[in-house]
């Protein structure tokens, strides 16, 4: 069992939703936290709350995971106050709902130079830290629909499934080290994640701080995968109907949202020359 109180953790994406929540849990823990996202001021509201929760120290970083050298400052900003990270909670992500076919070529940049990318970056800045110390634990916010993709959110569905992938292809490499690496999966979260993507799940839906209580379990507790209390059925019914499923889930969210539609066949006349 890790001990939190007094551990440092360091938080992405905790200027809201689930970082925030998270953040905050821990601050009731006694940890001390470095917390990152690029809304600053969003940030240091959070900061004034864990403090006032308990948290001993809590430092702030504007911090864009898109770009390698800022994720590597964050990491820094950690060691140089507090010589250490114990916990590492790999938490911010993006969205993109609609149909792949009309997806911008930046978008999809966008959302998987965060959500693969950017965890990628912050665990190479961890770990010789964590390697010269002998432990620590890394914690992958991934989701359901690293199993169980969702239609009309195909490429955050596919970032999610890699960082399932990397998260247990990373427990090998770091096998015997004394570093944990776990991966937690919220479904349906009632965060302003999904109303900025103007999106509905499918299931029930779970506060941010029901998650974030799972993540901490998760860092006192490190287990390799961590599915969110509701949500287990559906590593279950995605192994024995995975393929009805397609259909069917395809079929609700037309149903909930028609503005989603169908694609439509081009007519020739749209082709291009090479393809006629």
């Amino acid at each position: 069992m890790a001990k939190l109180k007094g551990a440092v953790v360091l938080i992405t994406g905790a200027s809201s939703g689930i970082g925030a929540a998270t953040a905050l849990a821990f601050a009731q823990a006694g940890s001390r936290l470095v917390l990152g996202a690029r809304r600053i001021d969003r940030l240091q509201a959070v900061a004034e709350r864990c403090r006032a929760l308990g948290a001993p120290e809590v430092v702030v970083r504007r911090t864009d995971l898109s770009r390698p050298g800022e994720a590597r400052s964050l990491v820094s900003a950690a060691i140089g106050n507090f010589d250490r990270v114990d916990v590492l909670v790999n938490n911010a992500g993006l969205g993109w709902v609609g149909r792949l076919l009309d997806m911008p070529e930046e978008a999809a940049r966008e959302v998987l130079e965060t959500n693969v990318l950017g965890v990628t970056w912050m665990i190479q800045a961890v770990l010789p830290n964590m390697l010269a110390r002998g432990g620590g634990v890394i914690i992958n916010i991934a989701s359901v629909v690293s199993f169980r993709p969702n239609p009309y959110s195909g490429m955050y569905s596919a970032s999610k499934a890699a960082v399932m992938a990397l998260s247990h292809a990373l427990r090998g490499e770091l096998s015997g080290t004394g570093i944990k690496v776990c991966a937690v999966y919220p479904a349906n979260t009632r965060t302003e994640f999904f109303n900025a993507l103007d999106a509905q799940g499918t299931g029930p839906s779970y506060s941010a701080e029901w998650v974030a209580r799972t993540v901490v379990r998760t860092a006192r507790w490190p287990r390799r995968d961590a599915v969110v209390l509701g949500a287990r059925g559906l590593q279950w019914a995605e192994t024995v109907m995975g393929g009805f499923m397609d259909h069917a889930m395809g079929e609700l969210a037309r149903a909930q949202n028609p503005r989603l539609g169908r694609p439509t066949k081009p007519n020739r006349s749209d082709n291009h020359p090479e393809d006629a």
